[in-house]
């Protein structure tokens, strides 16, 4: 058993008997804190949007774009997106300009050729009603405040 996974099993207890005995027990890192505890959550993808449109030199249109184009497509795609996020396959919330405005139902993860990002296969919007049937404990619904982060569109969560 590693060291790290000692110290995760000890009680404070334990740990101060040992460090009286001199053996100290050094607490494990942030970060892995954080990677043991998103193991215990459900992962979900969240694009949060500043509300712009984009066209690449190929043509293709990414963003929040204009009525009467595929959103869907923009929505689904290309996103670097982790093996726990894609084996859960939970839905993908989708917010522009901070607030909750589409939530899909996803039913797998692709990656097209020559692509190194992911694309989701995308099911059904999902109305509030359809969450609080199906997701009960899913943390988002239509309106709700969700806020853009640096870094790029995509992000995962957990709940």
């Amino acid at each position: 058993m590693s060291p790290e996974r000692i110290r995760a099993e000890l009680t404070a207890e334990q740990v101060a008997l040992l460090e009286e005995n001199g053996q100290p027990i050094t607490p494990a890192h942030s970060s892995t804190k954080h990677r043991r505890l998103a193991k215990t959550k459900r992962p979900f993808p969240v694009i949060a949007r500043s509300g712009r449109h984009y066209r690449e030199a190929n043509g293709r249109r990414y963003g929040e774009l204009p009525a009467g184009t595929d959103q869907r497509q923009a929505d689904a795609r290309y996103w670097r997106v982790g093996a726990a996020v894609r084996d859960a396959c939970e839905p993908m919330t989708v917010s522009v300009g901070g607030t909750v405005q589409r939530v899909y139902e996803v039913r797998g993860w692709y990656q097209e050729p020559g692509q190194t990002k992911w694309t989701a296969d995308l099911g059904r919007l999902l109305e509030d009603e359809d969450l609080d049937r199906d997701y009960p404990e899913y943390p988002y619904r239509h309106g709700d405040e969700c806020e853009t982060s640096g870094g790029g569109a995509y992000r995962p969560e957990y709940y």
